[in-house]
């Protein structure tokens, strides 16, 4: 799980730069040089030695010239790890001399305690200090307004994955769905299968439960506009086919008779197409012998039991247990 968490965090920041540098601005009250573009770059911090540093990401804000204004290392931690403090100001100094522009160092860290670790200045000597802008719990908190939310759908998101203790965590799922109904398709998927991956346990139960009750009351529902498309339009599809069928067979077995069975079919199907992209989504590979039995499974029991375990569970193999 540890590298699962690591590597979601660090596909996060790849695809969402900007987020860097919001993070910055609002936990590091550092307020980012004058720029058009900021983009992930490369992450090597190599020195004229063989000793070769890479960061987990790297976003360089660029004016329009194309000039690097300013170089944010990303690095993600999920424990005190003594040795990066020295090697965080090689990835200072190093990209530094390489963009010719001030860097500054952000440290993501799910876990608080780990953060306060990791947030302490780092000695150079006379020379001076390097202190990493940290970001945990006890500095991004927890979102609650939708206004800031869907003016900063990154950081809601954020907010929401380290805060997944917090009380008002309810609130905070809800305000985060409004904000990413301001993005996307590609970028709402993201972002849900981050919050998903990241703490599947605590926020994504609730997650999964305030989207399926978005399918069941469309009109007031919050998120539900590209999430029913992502994962649930094959179970409205399905009810839909289901009715239909069960109509055609009510001209022959009787009206009652046949909408039950069309309604139970067209359930199967729309929950066998919601766990397998749930499955797609979350980036699990899923064996053609998996999909087959998924597929064939008519057993509403036992697909309800499915499509639970399928926002939680870290392998295909897994669902089936």
């Amino acid at each position: 799980m540890p590298n699962f968490v690591h590597q979601q965090t660090v596909d996060f920041f790849h695809n969402r730069p900007i987020a860097a540098v919001e993070l910055l601005r609002l936990v590091g009250g550092v307020e980012p040089p004058p720029f058009v573009r900021a983009a992930a770059e490369a992450a090597d911090a190599t020195q004229l030695t063989p000793v070769e540093y890479r960061a987990d990401a790297v976003v360089v804000l660029r004016d329009e010239s194309g000039t690097a204004r300013l170089a944010v290392i990303v690095e993600v931690q999920l424990r005190r790890d003594p040795d990066k403090r020295f090697s965080w100001p090689v990835y200072a100094a190093a990209l530094r001399a390489r963009l010719k522009c001030d860097t500054a160092l952000l440290v993501i860290c799910p876990n608080r305690a780990v953060g306060r670790w990791c947030e302490q200045p780092i000695s150079m000597g006379p020379s001076g200090t390097v202190t990493p802008v940290a970001v945990h719990a006890g500095r991004l908190p927890l979102i609650t307004d939708a206004e800031e939310a869907c003016r900063h759908p990154e950081l809601a998101v954020l907010s929401v994955a380290m805060n997944g203790d917090h009380p008002d965590i309810d609130k905070g799922l809800e305000v985060m769905l409004e904000g990413l109904n301001e993005l996307g398709r590609k970028d709402t998927q993201l972002y849900l299968s981050y919050v998903f991956g990241l703490t599947p346990t605590v926020v994504g139960e609730r997650l999964k439960e305030l989207l399926m009750t978005a399918l069941k009351d469309y009109e007031k529902a919050i998120g539900v506009r590209y999430f029913s498309e992502w994962v649930n339009k094959g179970l409205q599809e399905g009810l839909q086919r289901g009715l239909e069928q069960g109509l055609e067979q009510g001209l022959e077995q009787g009206l009652e008779k046949g909408l039950k069975q069309g309604r139970e079919q067209g359930r199967a199907e729309g929950e066998i197409e919601a766990i397998l992209a749930v499955l797609d989504a979350r980036g699990l590979e899923v064996s053609a012998e998996a999909r087959e039995r998924i597929s064939r499974c008519s057993d509403l029991n036992l697909l309800g039991t499915w499509i639970r375990r399928a926002v939680t569970v870290s392998s295909v193999d897994e669902l089936f247990r």
